[in-house]
């Protein structure tokens, strides 16, 4: 595991869980997962609403696999997503990062879809 990743801080403006996790991708995987996020690394609150094109842009998986994204849904609504790494989620949060397992993430969120990245370039 790439330590430095839990260095990142959680900011709403500059960087969120979407920048995290394509950081994260390079750190782990060394792939580019910014082709998945295009148009989704301003303001937190402007991102997450346009989540659905993310989605749109890459296949669905019924099972989370190695190095895939996995997008969450708060009971509020709200989209998260993180990266799928040995068989945990590790994601940026406001309270910084986290590596746990989905079923943690099940305490937070009510929604689970995972996705292969697809690289578009």
């Amino acid at each position: 595991m790439n330590l430095t990743l839990f260095d990142k801080q959680y900011n709403v403006l500059t960087y969120h869980c979407v920048h995290f996790l394509i950081d994260a991708a390079k750190a782990l995987l060394n792939k580019d997962y910014s082709s998945s996020f295009i148009g989704l690394t301003g303001a937190i609150n402007e991102a997450i609403n346009t989540s659905r094109q993310t989605v749109i842009q890459n296949k669905r998986l019924k099972e989370p696999q190695q190095g895939c994204i996995v997008l969450m849904t708060s009971p509020t609504g709200d989209n998260h997503v993180g990266l799928f790494y040995c068989d945990k989620v590790l994601h940026l949060t406001e309270s910084g990062v986290q590596y746990v397992n989905l079923r943690t993430l099940k305490n937070y969120y009510i929604r689970f879809r995972f996705y292969e990245h697809v690289n578009h370039l």
